[in-house]
């Protein structure tokens, strides 16, 4: 018994009692402006809609407006999952840099007494889907609560594939704006749902290609509401899902070329300067009995082919491969360039569309053709012995690397059709 006691003598001894929460613990942000946020089923137009106006409180820890609250806050926005720009901690990455810090708000927010100082617009990135302003007091320098508080949801449209891939208004009498649209994407690090298409009824997602662990497929405008080929595209209008393995739909069938699908989504990342759609899903029309017998497909929807010529390889023409980015693009009549150190590592074969050819390994203005393994029957064999012959047509989905100035261009036929041999 009297050890007992002497326990619990020693328990009442250790205990201690911390002082309790004070400040500021959250901040309220109130959304002045759009008046209509809009719903899911009711989309505001970002167009008329890219600037927000809020107003910002501090609350203390008994719900009211902490008058000690004196910090500059800054504005960003939460939108397909991650805030724009980057949120960085500005004491620790004084200390532990990374390449995306130190970055800049989209606003700041004087506070004064616990509130804002008057109403702060905020203009917007392009923004897709649900959005709310994230206002964040991380970024004083001396006394950070790292109190955080969001606006109502703002409902803009889901993003199309050209988002995903159309860079803006480019500077193209700028080489280096030109490479840094060669080599960056607008969404990267974005999760997106592509689930329709920009050209209304009468568009139509067709894949255009399908590959060993992922496939290509366009945004199309066919001629009416029932999908009635031909259909057309526009720059931007590519993408490509990378599924690691064969691609599927939702209902575990796989994808044809020629196929419409009802969309995707997936993680967006930029894997030296090719756009792809990660840890994808894919979704089709469900059938009651999810027979993969049932899928059809319809190559005639797939758009007509873009073709190369010398203006593409230099200055501001090169921005026509980033517009063509996942599609398919034609060479006509280019040289078969002798084999090199390409062909030896990496089974890939280069023609000159300048129509010179001879030892390319110097010449930036070619393509790299990679068809070895990659097209059942091809006679990869003939392929090789035509160094300096002209091809007369080579089809094959634009795959860049782009890395600063540094430019590889490789097409990847996806059949015989796509390559005509003398």
């Amino acid at each position: 018994m009297m050890r007992n006691v002497l326990l619990l003598a020693l328990i009442a001894a250790c205990t201690t009692t911390d002082p309790g929460l004070k400040g500021t613990q959250s901040l309220q942000v109130k959304l002045d402006a759009p008046t209509d946020p809009g719903s899911e089923n009711s989309r505001i137009d970002f167009a008329t809609n890219s600037t927000a106006t809020i107003e910002v409180t501090a609350i203390d820890v008994d719900g009211n407006i902490d008058t000690t609250f004196d910090n500059t806050v800054g504005v960003y926005v939460n939108y397909l999952g991650t805030l724009t720009p980057y949120l960085c901690d500005p004491i620790n990455d004084e200390v532990n840099p990374s390449p995306e810090c130190p970055t800049t708000p989209l606003a700041t927010i004087t506070m004064a007494n616990g509130v804002s100082t008057a109403p702060t617009a905020v203009p917007l990135p392009p923004v897709f889907g649900p959005a709310t302003l994230w206002v964040d007091d991380g970024q004083d320098m001396t006394s950070p609560t790292y109190a955080v508080g969001t606006s109502d949801t703002l409902w803009y449209r889901d993003p199309f594939i050209a988002d995903t891939q159309d860079p803006g208004n480019v500077n193209l009498s700028n080489q280096l704006a030109v490479e840094q649209a060669l080599d960056t994407s607008p969404l990267a690090g974005k999760n997106v749902s592509v689930l329709s298409s920009r050209y209304g009824a009468n568009g139509r997602l067709v894949v255009t290609s399908v590959f060993a662990q992922g496939y290509t497929v366009a945004d199309v405008q066919c001629t009416d509401a029932n999908g009635t080929p031909p259909c057309v595209s526009k720059p931007y209008d590519y993408e490509e899902v990378f599924s690691f393995s064969a691609p599927e739909d939702q209902n575990g069938c796989f994808l044809l070329e020629g196929q419409t699908i009802d969309g995707f989504a997936g993680g967006m990342s930029d894997f030296d300067g090719l756009t792809e759609v990660g840890f994808p899903q894919t979704f089709v029309a469900q059938t009651s009995d999810m027979d993969c017998t049932k899928v059809t497909s319809n190559p005639a929807m797939e758009p007509t082919t873009t073709v190369v010529d010398s203006t593409w390889f230099t200055g501001s023409g090169q921005i026509q491969f980033e517009e063509n980015e996942a599609g398919a693009i034609e060479v006509d009549n280019a040289v078969m360039c002798n084999l090199d150190s390409d062909y030896d590592e990496f089974s890939q074969w280069k023609v000159d569309p300048a129509g010179v050819g001879g030892d390319c390994s110097r010449n930036d203005n070619v393509i790299n053709i990679i068809a070895s393994d990659m097209i059942q029957g091809l006679d990869t064999a003939k392929l090789t012995s035509l160094q300096g012959q002209a091809i007369p047509k080579i089809v094959g989905i634009l795959r860049p690397i782009n890395i600063g100035s540094f430019n590889v261009w490789l097409i990847f036929p996806r059949g015989n059709a796509d390559v005509q041999l003398p």
